[in-house]
């Protein structure tokens, strides 16, 4: 990415336009204690304690006066506190799954603009799925699929619908960074405004690397 840097980059109004009305976070997750913890609380929701115990965890997560968390839960398309206590519906599972995340996450730089970044990174050679996976993340139904347990798997994974993104594994990670760093620096001198999306990505993709053991959670409005 260093020569890169020598490349004078020329401010282009409609990326600029794109990246005001979008916005991003980014996070890693320590997957496997946050999927174990979760498996446990799941596996005494048959008892109303269980169930208690799991609701009393997320309406406190979600009502958290913590930084780190109120900018996670405030990203997301949930159900409230104030739903959840109404009534129980099945549907408050993958909620409180989504929510409970935050006592394990670690928040990353995020991309700028994410909308701009799918739609402006297939002129590098990357194709629009790529672009996509790196832009949003990968869909949140296989991140339970990968990392819980059968039962978990098979109450939550069918809610997380098309739409639910997204996380980033190591693989995608780490390829993804290996990729921008091999890019010659030539193929910017049409697009210089890419640069900084580009940047971006490899501030976000080069920082998870650093965390081996967690994956990258993504969240945009």
């Amino acid at each position: 990415m260093e020569a890169m840097d020598r490349v004078h980059v020329i401010p282009d109004a409609s990326l600029q336009a794109r990246s005001a009305t979008s916005f991003s976070r980014a996070w890693v997750l320590e997957p496997e204690p946050f999927h174990h913890e979760f498996d446990a609380l799941y596996a005494s929701i048959d008892t109303a304690e269980g169930l208690t115990r799991m609701r009393w965890l997320a309406t406190q997560t979600w009502r958290s006066t913590d930084a780190v968390t109120h900018d996670y839960v405030d990203m997301l398309r949930t159900g409230s506190a104030d739903d959840w206590e109404v009534a129980f519906d099945e549907a408050h599972l993958a909620d409180w799954y989504r929510v409970l995340m935050a006592a394990h996450l670690e928040p990353v730089p995020a991309v700028t603009s994410p909308k701009a970044l799918k739609e402006r990174l297939p002129q590098l050679g990357f194709t629009p799925s790529e672009a996509r996976r790196l832009a949003y993340g990968r869909e949140l139904k296989s991140l339970v699929e990968t990392f819980g347990s059968v039962p978990v798997v098979a109450q939550i994974a069918p809610q997380l619908t098309i739409g639910s993104r997204g996380w980033l594994s190591q693989d995608d990670v780490v390829g993804a960074r290996d990729r921008l760093r091999g890019l010659d620096p030539r193929r910017f001198r049409d697009v210089q405004d890419l640069i900084p999306l580009v940047e971006d990505l490899y501030a976000l993709l080069d920082t998870a690397s650093g965390h081996p053991d967690q994956v990258v959670l993504l969240l945009s409005d």
